[in-house]
């Protein structure tokens, strides 16, 4: 969309520029480094109060998050704020906290506590948490939008970062197969009677660690772990 909507401005080759140099970068680089951004030269419509407002691109902006295009609220967001005073953008502060009124020019950061929304016409005077549902409600009544509820997913992993590795919660029994640690049993913790040895060596060699009881028979069962790695 972003190249769709540059197509003839004046901004076309300066956002092509950016978007193909933004491209190449992971997502952990496009999070971590300064926030970037510029105009692509068009503008959308805000259905709630039909106020025009410009569209921007950034680096700090995922795909995967929302639809990919997402309002700025710099006043109450953290990235947004940085963003918008690095390009000079309006900020309008739409929820002020209690006994408080902020001032966007004396601003140091983003409010992102509750309070009162403001600057927000039906819904002025409304307690933030409450203003969501009545601001969905509005929204589905005529027909611009509608609430839903978003899950994020991440990849799940254990991080071998420390010695050892982080410790797998899995017990291996001949007799019963392979068994989760019992949640009473839980955290599974490295030992601290090692030698700290440039071997790459596991906690295989650390009998104490390794030998474990079934939890389903009571055998003898154990506590396999992978070999530490160093990257």
């Amino acid at each position: 969309m972003v190249e769709k909507l540059s197509k003839g401005t004046a901004q076309e080759k300066e956002v092509a520029d950016f978007v193909s140099r933004v491209s190449k970068l992971t997502e952990l680089a496009r999070t971590s480094t300064e926030k970037e951004g510029v105009f692509i030269g068009a503008y959308c419509i805000n259905p709630f109060n039909g106020e025009k407002v410009p569209i921007l691109t950034a680096n700090y902006v995922l795909y995967h998050y929302g639809t990919g295009a997402v309002m700025g609220v710099p006043a109450h967001d953290e990235r947004d704020f940085e963003f918008a005073q690095k390009y000079k953008l309006p900020i309008k502060v739409v929820i002020n906290p209690k006994g408080e009124e902020l001032n966007p020019a004396t601003m140091k950061e983003a409010y992102t506590g509750p309070g009162t929304m403001v600057n927000s016409g039906p819904f002025d005077g409304t307690i933030n948490q409450q203003g969501i549902k009545r601001v969905s409600q509005y929204a589905e009544e005529k027909g611009i939008g509608k609430g839903i509820v978003n899950f994020r997913l991440r990849d799940w992993l254990i991080s071998r970062q420390r010695y050892w590795g982080t410790p797998i919660p899995i017990i291996y029994c001949d007799k019963c197969g392979t068994l989760p640690v019992p949640e009473e049993q839980l955290p599974v913790v490295l030992p601290t009677d090692v030698e700290f040895k440039p071997t790459g060596e596991s906690p295989s060699s650390n009998p104490g660690f390794v030998n474990a009881v079934c939890p389903e028979c009571g055998g003898a069962a154990a506590g396999k772990q992978i070999p530490w790695i160093p990257l």
